[in-house]
């Protein structure tokens, strides 16, 4: 069944399909997918009718000093989108991943990239100790 949806719709929790897809294809932790906010609304993706899906993080856009009400704040800040994406008529869930990787400061030796609001840290591969 296809939904119809307002342009500047109010904020929804993430679907619960959204929410498995999302924790399965970026691996990410349930503690965070329940934070994460959304505005639904129709569109047209290869002029086949999909619901479209704005994702974005209240905590990120509180740290920023910014109050997102609607669709159309969203617009304003699209650095506070942290996912976009549709579902078809066939209930496929397709999204990309809009969050931007930042480096911490002073972990420069470990190899180590910090992922904003996840929580997450990855360990790049070194070879040896290098000594200069």
């Amino acid at each position: 069944m296809y939904l119809r949806f307002r342009r500047n719709a109010e904020i929804k929790k993430l679907p619960e399909s959204v929410q498995n897809y999302l924790r399965r294809q970026f691996m990410l932790k349930r503690e965070y997918i329940e934070k994460l906010r959304c505005f639904e609304m129709d569109g047209l993706f290869r002029e086949q009718p999909v619901r479209r899906i704005r994702v974005f993080s209240p905590a990120l856009a509180k740290k920023n000093h910014l109050t997102i009400r609607t669709n159309s704040d969203l617009e304003l800040h699209p650095e506070m989108l942290v996912f976009e994406g549709h579902i078809d008529a066939e209930d496929k869930i397709y999204f990309a991943d809009r969050r931007t990787a930042v480096r911490k400061i002073g972990d420069t030796q470990t190899g180590s990239s910090w992922l904003p609001g996840l929580g997450l840290t990855r360990r790049n591969k070194t070879k040896g100790n290098r000594s200069e």
